[in-house]
């Protein structure tokens, strides 16, 4: 959910290695990934095209995912989560890899606990144009782990997705403490927003 410089990197490098991804996305980025699919440029890595891509900007489409990739801007977390509960099965996984410390404490109350993984994501992206997302150097680093499903702990389907993670050449790796982790970014983000 949200194709843009986040997702649009994650969700692509997840499809171009064989997973089944459906890209919710709108406006002109959704009409050029539907006639031209979606390239993720990447000057040291090698551009990427996956094509045909499956994209729509109407979530109740695509059915029962086994997980929700979220990544839309943090004001419209709620609205956005409150759209998709219709599609969320009960062993749906919701992971969001938006900026911030609070934005699981919004999906864990419209989701449920047992449904949300959090993440953290480490990547210099952006939509560059329609259909196109740039990726600046070849950081593509994601950290993610379980809050309330098995207890906080690795589980089953956190294996599953760290070993497609891994697979589409994504530097993944698990969390034991995915809200230390979160604030370890958030700090590190402070700093350096001060700086630029």
């Amino acid at each position: 959910m949200g194709s843009g410089g986040v997702g649009g990197l994650y969700g692509g490098r997840l499809a171009s290695a064989g997973c089944d991804v459906t890209f919710v996305a709108r406006g002109a980025h959704l009409a050029a990934m539907r006639e031209q699919g979606l390239l993720i440029e990447n000057a040291t890595l090698g551009n990427t095209l996956v094509k045909p891509v499956k994209v729509t900007d109407d979530p109740a489409s695509t059915g029962t995912p086994d997980l929700i990739l979220f990544a839309v801007k943090l004001w419209d977390t709620e609205a956005v989560a409150k759209q998709l509960m219709p599609i969320a099965g009960p062993h749906t996984a919701v992971l969001s890899l938006q900026n911030g410390v609070v934005k699981d404490d919004i999906l864990g109350g419209i989701f449920g606990q047992q449904a949300l993984m959090g993440g953290v994501a480490y990547v210099g992206t952006h939509i560059s144009r329609p259909g196109v997302i740039n990726q600046v150097g070849t950081l593509q680093r994601l950290v993610f782990g379980e809050y309330g499903y098995a207890g906080g702990k690795k589980s089953e389907r956190s294996e599953k997705l760290l070993a497609a993670l891994l697979k589409a050449g994504i530097q993944a790796e698990l969390s034991d403490d995915i809200r230390r982790t979160l604030w370890e970014k958030y700090t590190f983000l402070v700093g350096l927003s001060g700086a630029t």
